[in-house]
């Protein structure tokens, strides 16, 4: 669970202040999101069902379908896509992790 939510405090790092067409642009911000990603993808493949089972309403096969995408076809990852779940969801999955501290 830690490395989810340093991953997920990265990623707000890496994208803060960048409007979505800058990160279109910015290979080195987006490789390290994707990156990140990746890295949530594979953390939660390790997590037992019983802990995915305290936070029913995160998306844990689509987190870990993420990184097989991002791990097997990166160069269909559109920005868009990483963009979205980098503003949208980090959000939510940091605040339900914290929850269970």
């Amino acid at each position: 669970m830690a490395e989810i939510k340093e991953s997920a405090r990265l990623i707000d790092l890496y994208i803060h202040g960048l409007s979505l067409e800058a990160f279109d642009r910015d290979m080195l911000h987006r490789d390290a999101t994707a990156f990140r990603l990746l890295m949530i993808g594979e953390a939660a493949i390790h997590l037992s069902d019983a802990f995915k089972a305290r936070v029913p309403h995160l998306d844990w096969r689509g987190m870990i379908s993420l990184r097989h995408r991002l791990a097997h076809d990166y160069g269909s990852a559109s920005s868009l896509v990483l963009w979205t779940i980098a503003n949208e969801d980090m959000a939510e999955l940091r605040h339900a992790l914290e929850t269970l501290d």
